[in-house]
This record gives structure tokens, sequence and C-alpha cells, in this order.
């Protein structure tokens, strides 16, 4: 049997055997057709309401710095809870109740200045309900998954969430699509919104059946944010978590913008925009299992190496071209890159982290992503308004179509530099299989996320029968 094999039959052996890990397929993949459907939306919504490029961005990243202080608040007072299950149920109830009042607020108060806000206040209520709920459920998570799973695991939840994901977001679009063409955008919205709390309410039922084990905290695992930060120079954690910081406030830079872009100067349909964010999700979806794997394999710390870079590249690749098809390969590559990054930084933090302290710290890096995503955020959207409309240098002259492509460029510049300087600075935590950047980046280069020709996702089915009576 294959390693491959063995370590695919290990994973449905202890899914069989933990109900938990069963619950949470179903609970990532109801809260992923929450975010195709609704927060994905929640930037072309606030366009729709006639946000400015400073409320644009002030939305993606005010809610989610209040979020962060909310994980802070929750990870502090969790040794005071008798049930994390019970705190995570009851924060994902409230926050998938609020996608009602915001579907209503183009019915309510119109379009312009006052409902904008209105939908800032409500999105600010919805990520601070989640980030009360995110470092009770990684603390419950990381004691529910096996360690020796965990990377497979997670790369099979984030291809299933990645791919449910997928298809809410090409409904929402095609929803958006068919109302905009009768000139009836808010109901559009609303029909996509109320299918997020749907989801969100599936959600909450699956995370009802998580086993609750009991947590406890002795005295000396406690320490202050503070704490945390005098020991930064210190701590390898610490340096992933500015690591992690400083290429969110790159991503933050330009991220809030691209909707914008999209929609207002390049004059996309809701369609093409749909078009576009879907193909980085598929691409996802189809990686993830294969990050998963060599996350397992070769550690964490090496798909960071490779893949903080490229990150970098993916915002500058915006500045090429503004055709359709182009814009779609760039997203397939944005994916592939976002997948080992996100899923290689979450496990990173299970394996450097100890149970009883993972909540905090969890906790403490989420404030300090939140405070990175709205400085960045910020400083994005002030220096959109302050740039001059053409660039020159000698005899060339650039002219872009707005000042965001400009953003762009510095918003790659910004991640470069976080993975020059961070990057050298911490250590993989775990024994694991030793191998080189080139032959890492050798056995990258053979996953064909579009082409699929070296998946196995669909191939069992596509095998000669010969071949799969002898897997057998």
């Amino acid at each position: 049997m294959s390693k491959e094999s063995m370590s695919s039959t290990i994973l449905a052996r202890k899914e069989e055997s933990n109900p938990s890990l069963r619950a949470s397929m179903r609970d990532g993949v109801s809260h992923a057709v929450m975010l195709g459907a609704g927060e994905t939306y929640l930037g072309p919504f606030g366009i729709f309401l006639q946000a400015t490029t400073l409320q644009v961005g002030t939305l993606a990243t005010l809610p989610q710095l209040f979020g962060a202080f909310m994980q802070w608040a929750s990870a502090i007072s969790m040794d005071r809870f008798t049930s994390r299950r019970r705190i995570i149920v009851a924060g994902a109830m409230s926050q998938g109740l609020l996608w009602l009042p915001i579907s209503l607020i183009p019915f309510l108060f119109g379009s312009g200045e006052l409902a904008v806000w209105l939908l800032i206040g409500l999105v600010v209520l919805y990520h601070g309900t989640n980030g009360a709920v995110v470092p009770v459920w990684n603390s419950l998570i990381g004691d529910l998954v096996p360690p020796d799973i965990r990377g497979r695991f997670f790369g099979n939840r984030n291809r299933f969430c990645g791919m449910s994901t997928f298809i809410a977001l090409i409904a929402g679009g095609g929803v958006l699509q068919i109302f905009s063409g009768q000139d009836q955008v808010a109901w559009g919205y609303l029909i996509t919104f109320l299918a997020a709390l749907a989801a969100r309410l599936n959600s909450v039922r699956w995370l009802a059946r998580y086993m609750d084990p009991a947590f406890s905290m002795s005295p000396e695992q406690v320490f202050t944010f503070r704490q945390f930060l005098r020991r930064s120079p210190h701590s390898n954690f610490a340096k992933f978590v500015f690591f992690v910081g400083t290429i969110n406030f790159g991503v933050a830079f330009s991220g809030p913008y691209f909707a914008l872009y999209i929609l207002r100067d390049l004059n996309f349909s809701y369609l093409q925009f749909t078009l576009v964010t879907a193909v980085a999700i598929i691409s996802q979806f189809l990686t993830f299992r294969y990050w998963g794997d060599l996350s397992d394999r070769f550690g964490t710390k090496k798909i960071l190496n490779l893949c903080g870079w490229g990150v970098g590249v993916v915002p500058m690749l915006w500045l090429v071209s503004t055709h359709l098809a182009y814009l779609i390969a760039i997203q397939a590559y944005a994916g592939f890159v976002w997948a080992g990054f996100s899923l290689s930084a979450g496990n990173f933090l299970f394996d450097a982290v100890t149970p009883a302290k993972r909540a905090r710290c969890v906790a403490y890096q989420g404030l300090i992503n939140g405070v990175c995503l709205f400085g960045g955020s910020l400083c994005g959207g002030l220096m959109a308004n302050q740039l001059p409309e053409s660039f020159s240098l000698g005899h060339w002259t650039w002219t872009p179509i707005s000042a965001l492509p400009a953003i762009f460029l510095v918003s790659g510049l910004i991640r470069f530099i976080s993975a020059g300087v961070f990057l050298k600075k911490f250590q993989e935590v775990r024994s694991v299989e030793p191998i080189s950047h080139g032959e890492l980046i050798f056995r990258v280069s053979q996953i064909r996320p579009i082409a699929g020709a070296t998946f196995t996702l669909f191939t069992d089915h596509l095998r000669h029968p010969r071949t799969r009576k002898k897997r057998a």
C-alpha cells in the first residue's frame, strides 16, 4: 500500500471513530457556503450602496480589527467557561442572525452615506461575534484532531470548504447577475444574504455535535499580551506571528480595493466579478489536500518559505493586463499559493503552541493581524487618494486606469519585504523529513491545479477497472 493510500485509510478510520471530526467537516462546509454567498459580496454590496474608496477599505478591515479585540477578550476569559462548545454555538448563532438586518439595509435606508455606515456597523458586530468564537474553536478543535493527521485532515476539510465556497459564490453571482439585469440588485443581495443566514444556522447544528472535553489552565500557563510582546525577540512563535502580520499588512494595503477595481474601474459585470473571484477559490480547493500532505511530510516552515514569496507576486501581476482571460490565469496562481500559505500558517500555530496556551496565542495573533489589516487598508486608501494620475521616469510614463494599480504594486513590495525580513527568523518546531528548496519546488511544480493531471480527486472514478481491482 502506498504512503498516500495508507494515510487516507488512517484518516478515514480516525474520522469514523471520532464523531467530532465528521461534524467538523459538515460544519466547515456550511460555514464555507456562508462565506461564498455572504462575506464575498460584502465589498460589492458596499459599492452598490455607493461607498467611497476609503469606506470600502474601512468596511473590509475595521470589522476585522474589532473581531481581533473580541478574540483577545474571549481568550483572556476562557478559563471561566464551563463549556467551550456552548460559547461556540452561541457566537455562531448570533453571527448568522446578523445577515437579516444586513440584507434589509437597501429596503429600509436606500443607498448613500447613512446606509454605508449602517452596513459597516453591522459587519463590525458580525466580525465581533466571530472573533469571540475563534480562539475557543481553535482551542477545542486542536484538542479533537490527532496531531499525526492534522495536516491531512485540515487539507481535506479546506478542500471541501473550498468547493462549497466556490458553488455558493457562483450561485450568488448568478443571482446578482439576473437581478441586476432587471434593475433589482437589492433583491439579489437579499436572496444571497438569506442563503448565508441559512447556511450559518445549519453550521450551528453541526457545531452542537462537537465533543466538549473539559478545559483547564494552570496559573503558570496564563500570560498577558504585554508579556507576549516582551518575549517576542526570543520567541519562535512570536516571530512567526509578526511575519504573518506584516504579510497581512501588505495584503490589506490592496486587498479591499480589488472589488472596487474590478467593478468600478474595469466595469466588469457581477458575473465577470464572480468568475474572477471563483477561480482563486477553485484553485485552492484543488490543491489544499496536496499542500496538507507536503506539510505533514516536510513541515509547515518549508511551505511558508515557498509560499511567503509566492504571495508577494500576486498583486503585481494585476499590472500586466486587464483582459479577463489573463485575470483568470493569475487568480488560478493566487489560489494555488494562498492555499499553501493559509494551510501552513494555520497548522504552524497548532504545532508551535501547547493546547493550554492555544486560545491566547490565537487571540494575540488575531489582535496583531487585526491591527495590521486595519493599518494596511487605511494606508492603502489614503495613498490611493494622494497618488498622481501618471508616473514618469525619464522618457517613460505610466498612466494607470486609476490609482489602484499603483497600490497593487506597493502591496507586492511590502509582502516581499516581510518575507525577506521574517522568514529567516523562525524555525520548524517538529521533526520532519528534510528536503531542499529546489526539490520542494520541483514537487510543487508537479501539482497542476487546473488541468488536474496529477490529482487523485476524481481519478478513482476514471482509472481502468483492472487498476481499481488491483488497488482494492
